[in-house]
């Protein structure tokens, strides 16, 4: 399940033979589908007043559409994620290669390996999705509404952080998200200047003090 703009979607990872069901969260800004109709995924009441009124905003440039502009074609980055708790943990790898970029729409290819406790290494397919350099901005909602990685985030502070050889400034955002195993909370450091934008991720669930931390291990600036 892809993260909606906006807002954010829990992952889980059910580890069968040991019954361990390890969540995380991934943040991210994404469209529907891969195709150069995609549009942000709003929420229920403002879809419906969408459906409802068919009035369309401005068009304003589209977050994703405009880190991934900043790199030449074949840019990659890769994230590291590894989600732990007292029973074990999962292990997963996200390979992102720009593959096509246009004044109209970029194209991002992802590649996600899993590996859990006592099972092979999960190579899943490739998967492209197309973010297109712009979109209406929907009515009720101001463009900085999808500057946020979650309806829920906060802005709390900069930092300076080294990237793999490269300081950068990050954003540092925190929340609180709620799903069926109880509140989770979340800190993301976020910098216009990476690919992809994600530069740090911890996430930790109270009741099962299931914890999450992602972070980049490969960058081709």
């Amino acid at each position: 399940m892809e993260n909606t703009l906006g807002i954010g979607v829990v992952r889980q990872f059910n580890v069968r033979g040991t019954g361990l069901l390890l969540a995380g969260l991934t943040i991210s800004l994404a469209t529907i589908g891969c195709g150069a109709s995609n549009k942000p995924i709003l929420p229920s009441n403002v879809q419906k007043s969408e459906k409802d009124s068919g009035d369309a905003g401005p068009a304003v440039v589209h977050p994703e559409y405009a880190n991934w502009n900043r790199f030449p074609v074949g840019t990659q980055v890769t994230r590291y994620r590894v989600v732990s708790n007292a029973l074990g943990e999962v292990q997963v790898t996200t390979v992102l290669t720009l593959s096509e970029k246009s004044e109209q729409h970029v194209d991002v290819v992802s590649q996600v390996n899993v590996l859990r406790p006592g099972e092979p290494l999960q190579e899943n397919p490739s998967e492209t999705t197309r973010f297109a350099a712009s979109f209406a901005l929907p009515k009720g909602l101001t463009q900085e509404y999808f500057q946020l990685p979650s309806n829920k985030a906060k802005k709390t502070g900069e930092e300076s952080m080294e990237v793999l050889g490269k300081t950068v400034t990050a954003e540092l955002f925190e929340w609180t998200e709620s799903n069926e195993t109880g509140p989770m909370t979340v800190k993301l450091w976020r910098s216009d200047e990476v690919p992809g934008r994600i530069v740090r991720q911890e996430m930790l669930i109270e009741s099962s003090q299931t914890k999450t931390i992602e972070k980049l291990t490969a960058v081709t600036w």
